[in-house]
């Protein structure tokens, strides 16, 4: 006789970060985020709150959706992490904006800067709104930054490379002499000690969705933010349980750090690059999969409903665990005509459909259709 299956609400089954061993990580260009700095953590949660207010988020998401593949082109065939697209929705969410220091276009990219890298600016025609000749011009841009620092200081930081791309490498070299080599430990001024932060918000409410709806009470990649923020709405530091315990760390021996970057040879064509098919496979470190199916029917789904799943394999995430036959219910969240599904452990455990891609289809939320799920299985 099949078990008895328990239906477990998240809102009271699911454990709290504090009490199982693995770590909440995030990861921003290689360099790992872990999992303890209070100050950090709660910065970067109001930052990521703080974007749905100033911020048209389904408008942005389309914009970058339009672009992104000719982004990561760039940034593959330049050898820099893939990360840094984010930064582009950090500089002008994709827009051919003019600051008023004289930055422009997709990338903000100065005059002095962009011809540099060869961009032509003139009355009839200004290279910098050009998304590819300003794509590749800022890859060379965070190449020579991140070069020169690992050069002069024997520090292979990325995250450096981004903060130095809009303070100006020499602005970010003396703080490197008198401050040290954490960009997060790091006395800055209020643009460029957050800056960092915002790519990485941003990277968060882009791939992980599903992981911060509840935090807002509503989808901000369907709806515009109901009313911009008085004082009193503003975010209080104390309020980010998200990441109560999470700590930001850049850790020189992970992820990509070349020797050189070969950035100039990049083959301009503009056919190649529009048809060009991003890598989508997982990337993961230490990690297991195990399946569930879907239960139930859920035609008029809306944001925000509870979609239910029973366990084909045993599920532990730390010193959580929850067994095989198992039925637990898990809050969804329309996007970009795919469903994401908050599991309810931030970033260890994380659903895909058979595809690997992350989330699952709307036309495959039905009954007995089968999902992936990933569990981080690495300790703190």
């Amino acid at each position: 006789m099949k078990a008895k299956a328990v239906i477990l609400n998240l809102a009271i089954c699911l454990i709290s970060t504090s009490s199982y061993c693995l770590d909440h990580e995030i990861i921003f260009c290689g360099e790992k985020i872990p999992v303890d700095d209070h100050f950090v953590a709660d910065k970067l949660m109001n930052i990521i709150r703080k974007q749905i207010n100033y911020v048209n988020l389904p408008e942005l998401r389309q914009r970058a959706n339009k672009y992104f593949n000719i982004v990561e082109y760039y940034l593959k065939a330049t050898g820099l992490p893939e990360d840094f697209k984010y930064l582009a929705i950090v500089e002008s969410g994709f827009t051919t904006a003019v600051s008023k220091v004289g930055a422009a276009g997709f990338w903000q990219i100065m005059p002095a800067t962009a011809r540099d890298w060869g961009l032509t600016m003139n009355e009839y025609v200004d290279e910098r709104n050009n998304i590819y000749k300003s794509t590749h011009a800022a890859c060379k841009e965070l190449a020579r930054n991140y070069l020169y620092i690992r050069k002069n200081y024997g520090i292979s930081s990325w995250v450096l490379a981004a903060a130095a791309y809009n303070h100006g490498v020499g602005n970010i070299e003396k703080a490197i002499k008198h401050q040290g080599k954490n960009y997060f430990q790091m006395n800055l001024n209020a643009e460029t000690a957050t800056y960092v932060y915002k790519i990485i918000a941003v990277k968060e409410l882009f791939e992980y969705p599903e992981l911060y709806m509840k935090n807002f009470g509503y989808n901000v990649f369907n709806t515009v933010s109901p009313k911009l923020p008085t004082q009193e709405d503003l975010p209080d530091v104390s309020d980010a349980s998200t990441f109560s315990s999470m700590t930001l760390k850049v850790d020189e021996n992970d992820g990509n750090h070349p020797d050189r970057l070969d950035t100039a040879n990049v083959e301009f064509d503009r056919t190649k690059v529009e048809n060009y098919l991003p890598d989508k496979k997982m990337r993961f470190g230490k990690v297991k999969f195990i399946y569930a199916q879907i239960i139930g029917k859920y035609k008029d789904f809306k944001d925000g409903d509870l979609v239910s799943f029973e366990l084909n394999n045993d599920l532990q995430v730390g010193n959580s665990f929850v067994g095989k036959g198992t039925i637990i219910q898990w809050q969804g969240w329309k996007i970009d005509d795919r469903i994401f599904i908050d599991l309810g452990f931030d970033h260890n455990v994380i659903l895909y459909d058979l595809l690997n891609t992350h989330g699952v289809s709307f036309s495959t939320l039905k009954k007995k259709e089968k999902v992936i799920i990933m569990v981080n299985t690495v300790e703190g």
